[in-house]
């Protein structure tokens, strides 16, 4: 077991272990917000044939070359086409056929005008300019051709892939399943969040804080609710859930005191510690462990050092077990609002505020930094990493912070 490792050794750690990814098939629609599992390609070209993209006329160019506000070229009109139908009528010179929005170009056409740019009747239309031969027309294939690799695997599913999948007559889609994540916290001193308040008590609010960063990330959230300080307890609550969560989280009980269960009670319910103890604050004492391809972490009763770790450490790998192997926080170059005077040998991990203004950065950071403080993460949207043995931080210094709230891809 590695104990009190760098955040760079223990991510590299979990990085480095195998994910038990599983996949399913679902309708398009259900597949939103999922991780595409496969490749697709087109099979046909799209759109599949030249298509309007206007309501107008359609008519050979060369039919208007002379044409002028003064000096209008008057065809005649043969036909009248509607979206999803076909026109049977071949155009000649000097003639056009009305045509709407989306319907397939008539033959011999090679340009199509605004109606509104044109005067018109049932049987005629005037035209008082020239357009080049191609304008207006969108060309089969315009979009995608087939053959063409058009999503790729790995990506995550919106509103727009969902259009390109349903273009191809795509009813289904192959992709990775949203991990279930089981969420136990332990302490002798926890009340559930609808009892009242006795003397020496909490209410359990770490569970619910780590259940919203489950979705977040996009993962099913299951709060198991409190166990007591006992190994033994713990351990049955392990057992249950290693059948069917695909990782486990657990707040408390993972320090350096008498009541520090954590380590103990994953090693008897099977599991390998995989590290104990990072050279961070908050949240130094963080277990991570692993029972078969599953990942156990061990989280501080702290709420603020769990929130810190589990963006660090628990949520890549959420989206690990999501097909999403290389994602980071975006990170931006920003001014400092706020002087930060605290010195120490360990690196710290301040929650900030994060704003744009007239093309810079700039970051405000809360009053309160303790790890017990919960109500200094509301409103924050990024974190500072302050190295170990760093001086002082003063208003005004340039600072790099990571957007937990924004990932980047590496592609």
């Amino acid at each position: 077991m590695l104990e009190n490792i760098t955040v760079e050794t223990a991510k590299r750690i979990l990085s480095e272990e195998k994910n038990d990814i599983k996949q399913s098939e679902l309708y398009i629609l259900d597949s939103l917000d999922h991780v595409l599992a496969e490749d697709i390609v087109s099979e046909t070209d799209m759109p599949p044939f030249d298509r309007s993209p206007l309501d107008g006329y359609a008519y050979k160019s060369e039919d208007t070359v002379n044409a002028a506000e003064n000096s209008p070229v008057t065809l005649e009109v043969i036909d009248y086409v509607q979206a999803g139908y076909v026109s049977r009528k071949k155009i000649c010179n000097g003639q056009a056929i009305r045509i709407m929005t989306g319907a397939k170009i008539p033959e011999g056409a090679d340009v199509v005008i605004r109606y509104e740019d044109t005067e018109f009747t049932d049987k005629t239309v005037k035209i008082f300019r020239y357009l080049k031969p191609q304008s207006n027309i969108v060309k089969a294939g315009e979009d995608m051709r087939a053959g063409d690799l058009i999503l790729r695997k790995g990506i995550t599913i919106g509103p727009a892939e969902i259009g390109v999948l349903a273009s191809n007559g795509k009813t289904h889609v192959k992709v990775y399943s949203k991990p279930t994540i089981a969420i136990l916290s332990t302490g002798d001193e926890l009340l559930e969040i609808d009892e009242e308040l006795a003397d020496g008590k909490i209410r359990n609010s770490n569970s619910y804080v780590i259940a919203a960063q489950v979705k977040k990330y996009g993962g099913n959230a299951k709060i198991l609710g409190i166990c007591m300080d006992r190994v033994n307890d713990v351990k049955k609550k392990l057992d249950s859930a290693l059948k069917w969560a695909d990782m486990i989280i657990t707040t408390g009980g993972a320090s350096v005191g008498d009541a520090d269960i954590i380590k103990e009670a994953f090693k008897a319910a099977g599991a390998d510690i995989l590290f104990w103890k990072t050279r961070m604050k908050p949240g130094t004492p963080i277990v991570a462990a692993k029972h078969g391809n599953k990942l156990l972490f061990g989280l501080s009763g702290n709420p603020a050092a769990a929130f810190i770790t589990f963006e660090i450490f628990v949520g890549p790998a959420i989206l690990r077990l999501m097909g999403k192997p290389k994602h980071k926080y975006m990170k931006v170059e920003s001014i400092l609002e706020s002087d930060f005077n605290k010195v120490s040998e360990q690196d710290r991990y301040l929650r900030a505020f994060t704003y744009k203004k007239e093309g810079a950065y700039y970051t405000v950071l809360p009053d309160k930094h303790s790890s017990g403080v919960l109500s200094s993460l509301s409103g924050k949207n990024s974190l500072l990493l302050i190295p170990g043995g760093s001086s002082p931080y003063k208003k005004g210094d340039r600072v790099t912070v990571e957007l937990i709230n924004h990932l980047e891809a590496e592609l």
